[in-house]
């Protein structure tokens, strides 16, 4: 059970491509399977929140990304703030270090009902994990709300409900990070150890682990 951390600082730490597989996949979710009007490239989708500040935790299945998330500062420009501002209404807009935007979050649609389930259970303990261990809160992504609350996770919520322009339900909400979150998350989903994985870089014949 691994997910794997990556900045495009460290992206050389993994096996293949795998910002540019991220990419594709959520070509694969959001420009093909949710007709998304977003821009893309060679069959991968992008915005203006994927640059060096960006960090993804990407899952696999049989060594192929299948599930992406990612994380961005609110120090900087982001989503909610700059597209979603209509959904928060109960307190302001963050800009801080201490509180991340999620985003993204995408599996793919070829995995049987089993393995997206373990997949998201792994990628939301990614958040949770990194969050505590770099002293940081995250907000979740707002199209998958109910992928949190039915896994555990303990959510305050940002302002109402809302409707999207392709009619889907949206709430922008807050996962509240801490070791007890955390600990019920696992439970729900089985998994007791550490999810994320920052990497190895090869020195010689010799490969340590590093973190960010």
């Amino acid at each position: 059970m691994t997910v794997e951390c990556i900045k495009n600082s460290t992206a050389h730490r993994f096996e293949g491509n795998p910002i540019a597989e991220q990419h594709r996949l959520r070509y694969k979710c959001l420009i093909e399977g949710q007709a998304w009007n977003a821009p893309f490239i060679d069959n991968m989708e992008y915005d203006q929140y994927d640059n060096p500040a960006t960090v993804y935790f990407i899952w696999r299945y049989n060594k192929q990304v299948k599930g992406v998330a990612r994380l961005y500062p609110t120090t900087k420009p982001y989503m909610l703030k700059d597209v979603f501002s209509h959904l928060v209404s109960y307190e302001s807009l963050p800009a801080t270090a201490k509180v991340w935007e999620g985003s993204r979050f995408c599996l793919d649609k070829d995995l049987c009902p089993k393995q997206r389930k373990q997949a998201a259970q792994e990628l939301i303990l990614a958040y949770l994990e990194y969050c505590l261990e770099h002293n940081i809160g995250v907000m979740v992504p707002a199209y998958w709300k109910s992928v949190f609350v039915n896994n555990g996770c303990p959510i305050h919520w940002l302002g109402e409900e809302s409707i999207a322009d392709d009619g889907k339900r949206v709430r922008a909400g807050k996962l509240l990070v801490n070791h007890k979150a955390c600990e019920v998350v696992r439970n729900k989903a089985g998994i007791y150890g550490n999810v994320l994985s920052y990497g190895c870089e090869k020195r010689g014949t010799m490969a340590s682990f590093l973190k960010l």
